[in-house]
């Protein structure tokens, strides 16, 4: 029962990725449109997963809705347990939603799984969140499935840099064809400083320090596929914020 209350308490309250409970991390995956009413208060939710993911009959899981329009949008959703798996389809029993918001195609369970071998840094991160960064081609800079199998400190840099070089590109592209677009920060640690001119200046440590901020306030991100370029632009604007501690 102690475990029970514990696991509960560690989904419910830190999201936080540090958050580890006997070698194992939390990670979140999108439900399917598949809902299937158990009782009054308790739904049965669909995840699809690839084999090698080590999720576990009874282990517990925790809903959390995805950002659409504002903050309310990612209350918690309820709770239950993983009661049946079939191929690789796995059913979660979930209740105890207090919220007003009913559970939809897209909201992400949270459950913990076992810690991988691969590299762990940012990039794994932010993929727990199932988070998705793409370039200006809408192409991604990493598959948020496949880090967990397989990822290294070379991989780890080759995206970094991928996103220095299209924050380059997107800044150098809008000065030279919207430059109203060039707004000056008025805030932060680059006040005075112009949105477009630092972009087409970005380095590494910028990237690494905004996805520190993503990391440490997952709650917009989520779930969802971003151009790096575009959100990297709004922090800016924003005073590129790097909070000491989570706050979900």
């Amino acid at each position: 029962m102690r475990k029970i209350i514990l696991s509960l308490l560690l989904l419910a309250s830190q999201f936080s990725f540090s958050q580890q409970e006997d070698g194992k991390l939390l990670w979140a995956f999108p439900i399917t449109d598949y809902m299937v009413d158990l009782n009054d208060s308790t739904k049965v939710v669909q995840i699809q997963l690839p084999d090698a993911f080590p999720v576990k009959e009874k282990q517990f899981g925790l809903i959390k809705g995805v950002y659409t329009n504002s903050h309310t949008d990612t209350v918690e959703k309820g709770y239950g347990r993983c009661h049946l798996i079939k191929s690789d389809y796995y059913y979660f029993a979930i209740g105890n939603n207090k919220s007003s918001v009913p559970l939809k195609k897209g909201d992400l369970l949270y459950t913990f799984i076992d810690k991988p071998g691969s590299f762990i840094a940012q990039v794994l991160k932010l993929a727990s969140h199932y988070i998705e960064l793409d370039n200006v081609y809408d192409q991604p800079l990493f598959d948020r499935i496949n880090v967990y199998y397989q990822w290294t400190e070379a991989d780890e840099k080759r995206v970094i840099d991928s996103a220095v070089s299209d924050i380059k590109f997107t800044g150098k592209y809008f000065l030279a064809n919207e430059p109203s677009m060039n707004k000056l920060i008025t805030k932060g640690p680059f006040k005075g400083k112009k949105v477009l001119s630092l972009m087409i200046a970005c380095k590494a440590s910028y990237v690494k320090d905004f996805m520190s901020y993503i990391i440490a306030r997952p709650r917009l991100y989520a779930g969802k596929k971003w151009k790096i370029s575009e959100i990297f632009a709004t922090w800016l604007v924003e005073g590129a914020p790097v909070p000491t501690s989570p706050a979900y």
